[in-house]
């Protein structure tokens, strides 16, 4: 009879760690795509809100952008985010209409003006932001999402 306990308890125990370990994954894997989902998002309203303001918010990118269904559909970003975002938007504004003002009669005629894409680009290709998506990602509310 002991015996039989003995055996009934190991399995008990090989079970119990079986679905402990389990629920870890599946929250330690739940915590990363959350983790991504943030990153992604933060990346994309940077992008979103960069191309306005390059293209001084007109029609005609404010209508592409609201065809593109990029993105998640639910709250993701906190409005500090919004706030950030919008902040360094402004900066970037800035420094192309700076750059655009400094290649006046030092660069061919055709090459004057701002250079959104090339700038965007070069910002984009950065890890700054991702750095900076995964810092705000720590702060975030959207974080203990993840943790039941």
């Amino acid at each position: 009879m002991h015996r039989s306990n003995a055996f009934y308890s190991v399995v008990l125990l090989l079970l119990l760690l079986t679905f402990t370990h389990c629920t870890t994954s599946r929250q330690r894997l739940l915590k990363q795509q959350y983790k991504e989902i943030y990153v992604e998002e933060f990346k994309l309203i940077y992008f979103q809100k960069l191309l306005r303001a390059g293209f001084n918010n007109t029609e005609e990118v404010n209508s592409l952008i609201a065809f593109d269904k990029s993105g998640f559909t639910e709250p993701v970003l906190t409005s500090e985010d919004y706030q950030l975002i919008e902040r360094m938007v402004q900066a970037d504004q800035q420094q192309m209409r700076a750059d655009s003002v400094a290649r006046i009669g030092r660069v061919a005629e055709g090459a004057e003006g701002k250079q959104v894409f090339s700038y965007m680009l070069q910002k984009l290709e950065g890890k700054w932001l991702d750095s900076l998506a995964k810092e705000r990602y720590k702060l975030s509310y959207f974080r203990h999402m993840a943790t039941p």
